[in-house]
């Protein structure tokens, strides 16, 4: 029987063979599917049981095997801005009416830099940083030139060593870097909030920060605040910075370095995956916070919460309501000029016209109606309506597979229509961009859910994979495959 949606999941299947990305998942109210190769997705642990066997629990309903994608830029919603309309639930004004000032209690020296440069900006609010109108430039270096070296004056002209995170003690490296990029990013901002949209990740840096040292908030740490955000959605989110290792089992996504270090790397160590020593997360300033300080994560992890979140279909999915239902209310509280005229409303982006990564179907949108949403350069997206309706999609657009260990590896798909059913499993295989071997079959044909985990198994864990790392990959426009995913996924 065909599956809902067959010829989107045929069209997201040419991409793979175009070589767009290698894995992808989409998912509305009807279910969610996602495709990947054979090799890149390991079923998590508690799904195998001591003898190899699929466990009981594994297709029970609540939980389910879905691999888990490196997120980009969702992590802003799902990670910042969804803590925030949690933490101030009981006065969502506070948001946008109240001066950011009056809502830093310091907790830290970060905290005090922090409070002192909101008071020189009395109109500074928290929806600024949520909705990119601060005026902060859209991105910044977090490398160690900012962390490690300082100008000793002016008249000196010179540049001097003043610590190093190898002679820093693990108590004080992580601190003392935070401090100074947080210093750094501080001075790059206007006088005030310019009221224009310009997007920047460095909103989403301070918004860390300022969750840390956030009055109304009665968390403390980051591995407390996402393991409160995942009791809410029983979700299995995770952070590169608090988790780094974990990259490993995600769809290949690759950081980006240079490709003569990344060509060396791979080819001279033979790692058998795809996150090697040193890449937690594509995005490059996620992932130096990440991979600088692997070995203070448990004590002092440093997160900027635009980026390095990761999770898979069944995860985004969960968080909808939550997100529809908060957006409705905020959207009923005054607001400053500046932010009803902002693009992005209560951190999410809304539709620009017709030819909106939204897919929308019916443009002009009707005066009343509320689109909203977010997008993530390692290809994922989630939009939503004010009356339930939402489309997903993620994808690994930032990796490229040069050949397969294997002339036929076999990919994967799953289905599943909600929390309480079983995935519905088929494999086929596929030939791949210059094989002339044979193919096996190009058709999906039913496969038992314990032989598809046996499989992936066997070939994540004893297989090697062998991606193109000798050139650095302009990912590929998604705009129209976005578009339309959100055609077809629309009900409207």
């Amino acid at each position: 029987m065909a599956l809902p949606y067959n010829s989107l999941i045929e069209s997201l299947e040419e991409e793979v063979k175009n070589g767009t990305f290698t894995a992808w998942a989409f998912a509305n109210q009807e279910g969610m599917w996602c495709a990947f190769y054979a090799d890149e997705a390991c079923p998590p642990e508690w799904m195998i049981d001591e003898a190899s066997a699929v466990s009981a629990n594994a297709s029970s309903g609540s939980s389910t095997w879905f691999p888990p994608f490196d997120l980009a830029s969702l992590t802003k919603p799902i990670l910042a801005n969804a803590f925030l309309r949690r933490a101030l639930d009981s006065d969502p004004q506070k948001l946008a009416a109240c001066a950011l000032a009056d809502l830093i209690q310091p907790q830290n020296e970060v905290g005090d830099l922090l409070v002192a440069w909101a008071r020189e900006r009395p109109s500074m609010t928290l929806a600024d940083l949520l909705n990119h109108t601060s005026g902060l430039p859209p991105w910044g270096w977090f490398g160690r030139m900012l962390w490690e070296f300082e100008k000793s004056s002016k008249n000196q002209g010179t540049t001097r060593r003043r610590r190093s995170v190898g002679g820093d003690t693990q108590e004080n490296a992580a601190p003392r870097a935070l401090e100074d990029l947080t210093r750094h990013i501080l001075s790059l901002a206007p006088s005030e909030p310019t009221g224009e949209t310009k997007y920047s990740d460095l909103n989403y840096f301070l918004l860390a920060r300022v969750i840390e040292n956030l009055s109304d908030s009665k968390i403390s740490g980051w591995s407390e605040r996402l393991s409160a955000l995942n009791a809410h959605w029983d979700s299995r989110f995770w952070h590169a910075s608090l988790e780094p290792e974990k990259s490993a089992s995600a769809i290949p996504f690759f950081p980006y370095l240079h490709s003569q270090v990344v060509a060396h790397i791979y080819e001279s160590r033979k790692l058998d995956h795809h996150a090697g020593d040193f890449g937690s997360v594509h995005d490059t300033n996620a992932n130096i916070l990440a991979s600088e300080f692997k070995f203070s994560s448990s004590t002092y992890p440093l997160i900027s919460s635009h980026a390095g979140l990761f999770g898979n279909i069944f995860d985004v999915r969960k968080t909808v309501p939550f997100f529809v239902e908060t957006q409705a209310r905020l959207r009923s509280l005054p607001t400053s000029n500046r932010q009803q005229n902002a693009r992005f409303q209560w951190g999410f982006d809304t539709p620009s016209g017709a030819l909106s990564a939204a897919g929308i179907n019916h443009w002009p949108l009707r005066k009343e109606q509320s689109i909203f949403g977010h997008l993530g350069y390692t290809g994922t997206s989630l939009w939503m309506a004010e009356d339930g309706q939402f489309h997903i999609l993620l994808t690994n657009r930032t990796a490229a597979r040069r050949t397969v260990g294997a002339q036929n590896m076999p990919r994967i798909l799953l289905f599943q229509a909600d929390a309480g059913t079983t995935p519905e499993c088929k494999v086929k295989h596929v030939r791949l961009a210059g094989q002339t071997a044979p193919v096996a079959t190009e058709t999906w044909q039913a496969l038992a859910t314990s032989d598809a985990y046996a499989l992936c198994l066997e070939q994540f864990r004893l297989g090697t994979r062998y991606w193109d790392r000798h050139s650095l990959r302009t990912p590929p426009d998604l705009s129209k495959v976005r578009r339309s995913i959100g055609q077809h996924l629309w009900s409207h």
